[in-house]
């Protein structure tokens, strides 16, 4: 691939956007100091991700790149930048928690914002296709994501609004730490990608990610922490059924394109508002999962939002079932959860680093308006 050659007194009027990717990568790694070999691209509804892999001997393996994603009709990108702007500062105030990603650095790529982050391992979509996890670990993987929503909700969080697992990442300990015991339930998950945060009421933005949406987001009522339940349930459930959606289908081979032929019937809207017009139903499978879970699963899955449990309910059941399979993975887990939400209230409101304060002030002297 060719691209015009820039000089560094040029470089103030490269429109960052309209470059090709292999000049972009280009511009990400000088300009943001990324290190390792490019991964991949990511796009969902708000951002850019530009992934890199450091290596498996590397901790953490991947980091990435955040940049808005441009929206139609936006004329030099203003309302794009805006919203990543508020999605940054929106993010930074629920700093505090080990369970909630947060950004490591901040740097104007040309003519748009960026956000830098630790990848870790990857996030739970990748990381339950490549590393198979345990039951255990799957269990208490959404534990700990309970845990980092509850944080965000305390700090002003109203729905997250596109929790998928492709947003949360996973912060594998065993990696980092020798000697942590056979217990597996050391693989954290962090809350990623707050691009549509409270959205509904900022913006008047309902949307999500369509196989994760309440019906409330799709008939764009109220959302509350009850939408994100709801989404935690799809979750739930595709993780204990090796990658089912509760309308029957292995989600990967349908969305958010059909594999090897399949119908593209799930990449439509309407599909997916006949599944919660019928209700929700979760369709038998041949190897169903537990009587209790499923019963747990079709509560979150209720399309009154009042009918859910509470997101301390979730993960009290998840902790119950943890303690059900074996009760030191148990008492491990609530440790961890104990310890880390008693080091945020003895710390307060925690501080981001000076560096880190000074690199954000820059970023929101040049961008924001």
């Amino acid at each position: 691939m060719t691209y015009n050659k820039k000089t560094e007194s040029d470089m103030s009027e490269i429109d960052f956007y309209i470059e090709p990717l292999e000049y972009k990568k280009m511009l990400v790694e000088s300009r943001a100091k990324i290190r390792g070999e490019f991964h991949q691209l990511l796009g969902g509804m708000c951002g850019e991700i530009y992934v890199y892999d450091q290596g498996e001997e590397t901790w953490p393996r991947f980091q990435c790149v955040k940049v808005p994603k441009p929206l139609n009709d936006d004329p030099g990108y203003k309302k794009a930048i805006i919203r990543f702007i508020r999605e940054l500062e929106l993010q930074n105030s629920f700093y505090g928690s080990v369970f909630v990603c947060r950004a490591f650095d901040y740097n104007a790529i040309e003519n748009t914002p960026s956000a830098s982050y630790r990848y870790h391992d990857g996030d739970l979509a990748y990381f339950l296709k490549e590393k198979q996890p345990s039951r255990m670990s799957r269990l208490s993987l959404l534990a700990y994501a309970c845990e980092g929503l509850m944080h965000c909700y305390s700090k002003g969080l109203i729905a997250h609004q596109d929790l998928k697992p492709a947003n949360i990442l996973v912060k594998d300990l065993n990696r980092q730490y020798a000697g942590l015991g056979d217990f597996d339930i050391y693989q954290f998950a962090l809350i990623a990608d707050f691009g549509l945060a409270n959205a509904s009421k900022d913006y008047g933005v309902f949307d999500g990610t369509r196989p994760y949406m309440a019906p409330e987001q799709w008939k764009r009522e109220v959302l509350s922490s009850a939408t994100d339940v709801f989404a935690l349930g799809v979750i739930f459930y595709e993780m204990m059924t090796g990658g089912l959606h509760p309308v029957g289908i292995k989600l990967d081979q349908f969305w958010p394109e059909p594999q090897n032929g399949n119908s593209r019937k799930w990449t439509r809207s309407d599909s997916w508002q006949r599944w919660i017009s019928g209700g929700c139903a979760i369709t038998p499978v041949d190897n169903p999962i537990e009587p209790e879970i499923l019963a747990f699963v079709k509560q979150m899955l209720s399309i009154d939002p009042e009918q859910r449990p509470k997101i301390q309910e979730v993960q009290q059941f998840l902790l119950e079932c943890i303690k059900t399979e074996c009760l030191q993975s148990s008492v491990r887990t609530e440790n961890y959860i104990n310890y880390y939400r008693r080091q945020f209230s003895n710390n307060g409101n925690q501080h981001r680093p000076v560096f880190l304060n000074s690199k954000f002030e820059t970023l929101l002297s040049r961008f924001k308006s």
